[in-house]
Formats: C-alpha cells, sequence, structure tokens
C-alpha cells in the first residue's frame, strides 16, 4: 500500500483521515496494539513512580520542557 499522497492532502482533510483512522483503531479494543516490550517497560515506571522511586511533572511543564528541547535541537 503506497500513502505518498496523504502528505499532500490539506489539513482539514489530514485531520479528517487521522480522526476515521483513531476511530477505526479504538474501536477494536480486542487487539493487542501493544507490544509485550514495551507494555514491560510501561509497568516497570508505574511501579517506580507507585513507589516513590520516580516524581513525576504536570503535563503543562512536561510539554514546556519537550518544547524547550526542541527549539535548542538543530533542524535536520
Amino acid at each position: 500500500m503506497k500513502f505518498d499522497h496523504l502528505k499532500d492532502l490539506p489539513k482539514a482533510e489530514s485531520l479528517l483521515a487521522m480522526e476515521i483512522l483513531w476511530q477505526s483503531l479504538s474501536q477494536r479494543p480486542s487487539e493487542d496494539l501493544i507490544p509485550p516490550w514495551h507494555q514491560q517497560v510501561l509497568s516497570s515506571r508505574l511501579d517506580r513512580l507507585k513507589s516513590g522511586q520516580e516524581t513525576s511533572l504536570p503535563w503543562s511543564e512536561a510539554k514546556e520542557r519537550l518544547s524547550a528541547l526542541t527549539r535548542q535541537s538543530p533542524s535536520h
């Protein structure tokens, strides 16, 4: 399957395509979309958070930190 033409869609059509794909994926919850290794990493991180070995940030602060990192990175 080729999807090269999708990158040329107008923004509104791109968003609609994303919404359709998301709805399709979310209507099939029985399919395991998370690979086992990824679930293990998430479980380990959650355990560390619950035990107090890790801390979390409010989403607004995390988003700002990520934005700052992207602004510092040289563009490719």
